[in-house]
């Protein structure tokens, strides 16, 4: 490794350009000079009063969620609750949480359409999802239940509200969790409106309204019918979004309570009735609902998703990770003061070369243990707790900001490419293709694999020839 200035350091970018669809994962608020004065003065004076206020409400709202599920068992929590802990909680919680959202400055809340029945539509879908305001969607559904992470339990208010909702808890942590999900919600929806509507969030995670993400299956898999419900916030200034990269969650909470009023509009959408084919495969039918939903907003329904801890965004046929964790090592090793230099000599074209956390070190002239260990978990390891040279030497390789695209490409393909028993061809198989995809843009391994095969069945081979790619025939 050779010291050099972080300002030589070239990694490649995969955010699209301007002909790209919208990236839904970057959210931007602009002030102007007046609008900077305007919020700082409200700021200081109704922001405050509101949030305190509000938070007054919310740990009021504790005693009716707990005195509605006090006393009962798991087996009678099982089925919904009925009787006056129904009355008396639900018309509780339910005046309390529009008076916490008045107070924040949501003063009008428009609803459009009409909400379906029970019967008529078990599962209610709300998007885009854009912001922890989004549960104001609750007040005009009548408080359906929701689907909930069960770390959120231990939240204290929320964790309360969660168990007087009766909300269907599903743990990251724990593979099994999904599945009895799923059973769940079949159970619930299908149980010809015993059970209140269930309202799911089928994007998963917040966006910043300019596009719909992927939707997850979860919403769909029951086959019965759905009712789409969409979310807008026609204010002049969007002070609302929450999106991956942007605004945090103090700085929206304090612009949007430093509004003088706020609008929410909820419109109810005509229920969805699945075909056969689609209640039989629910990624067809979430997809097919996303269009409708889209069409209704003015908006694209695009497949970007969040894949891990990652936002995943698409460009043509491929999915790019916004920022591959590539980015993340260039950040551990611009810390370190160090920059990328001919590292690949000791890689064997074709052939693996796994290297323990301590070579690693020595490779890269690394001595900061936190620095080694930080690097060295970018990289997949195997059982042994090893990682493949060819892996490392590519990174560095792509961090180099002295290589073309052309000498990058090529280097991938010498060092994952394959010989051949006959002829003198090598080619590139789904596994190599996938890492260095996964590696340099940080694209889901499955869909680097469906864009290989697409790519062979094109050829008509099972692997790719450095020879076959467009930039090199032109050569």
């Amino acid at each position: 490794m050779s010291q050099g200035s972080p300002g030589d350091w070239a990694p490649l970018d995969p955010t699209p350009g301007p002909s790209a669809p919208p990236n839904p994962f970057v959210h931007e608020l602009h002030l102007s000079r007046l609008q900077r004065v305007k919020f700082c003065l409200l700021g200081a004076l109704l922001a405050p009063i509101r949030v305190l206020l509000a938070f007054i409400v919310l740990f009021l709202l504790w005693p009716f969620a707990w005195l509605q599920v006090a006393g009962l068992t798991e087996e009678q929590l099982q089925e919904p609750i009925t009787g006056w802990r129904k009355t008396v909680c639900h018309n509780g919680v339910l005046g309390l949480s529009r008076l916490l959202f008045f107070l924040l400055g949501f003063l009008r809340i428009r609803v459009r359409g009409q909400r379906a029945s029970c019967l008529q539509a078990p599962v209610l879908v709300a998007a885009p999802h854009s912001t922890f305001f989004d549960p104001i969607v609750l007040l005009p559904c009548d408080l359906p239940k929701v689907v909930s992470r069960a770390e959120n339990l231990s939240v204290p208010v929320i964790g309360a509200l969660l168990r007087f909702n009766q909300a269907i808890l599903v743990s990251r942590h724990d593979p099994a969790s999904r599945r009895r999900v799923v059973e769940e919600v079949r159970r619930r929806a299908t149980s010809g409106g015993k059970w209140p509507q269930v309202l799911f969030f089928p994007e998963g995670t917040c966006s910043n309204k300019k596009a719909l993400l992927k939707f997850k299956p979860g919403a769909f898999i029951a086959g019965v019918p759905v009712q789409p419900v969409l979310i807008r916030y026609p204010n002049s200034l969007d002070t609302t979004s929450w999106a991956w990269r942007g605004p945090g969650v103090l700085k929206v909470l304090w612009l949007t309570a430093s509004q003088p009023c706020s609008i929410v509009d909820v419109e109810f959408l005509p229920v969805y009735h699945p075909s056969l084919e689609e209640s039989r495969d629910p990624t067809l039918y979430a997809n097919n609902v996303q269009r409708v939903m889209a069409q209704a907003l003015g908006i694209p329904a695009t497949e970007c998703e969040f894949v891990g801890s990652l936002p995943v965004i698409v460009v043509g046929r491929l999915k790019v990770a916004l920022e591959p964790q590539l980015w993340e090592l260039r950040r551990v090793l611009r810390k370190a003061g160090l920059s990328p230099g001919c590292v690949d000599a000791g890689a064997e074209p074709g052939r693996s070369r796994m290297i323990s956390q301590e070579e690693f070190a020595r490779q890269l002239q690394l001595s900061d243990p936190q620095t080694v260990a930080g690097a060295f978990s970018y990289f997949q390891q195997d059982a042994n707790g090893l990682v493949d040279f060819r892996d490392v030497a590519l990174a560095l390789a792509a961090l180099d900001g002295n290589r073309s695209l052309e000498e990058l490409t090529c280097l991938a393909f010498e060092l994952f490419a394959e010989e051949q028993t006959e002829g003198p061809t090598r080619l590139l198989y789904r596994d190599g293709f996938s890492t260095i995809l996964h590696l340099l843009l940080g694209s889901p391994r499955p869909a680097a694999v469906t864009l290989h095969a697409e790519l062979c069945q094109a050829g008509s081979c099972q692997g790719l020839s450095l020879s076959s790619y467009p930039i090199y025939q032109q050569r």
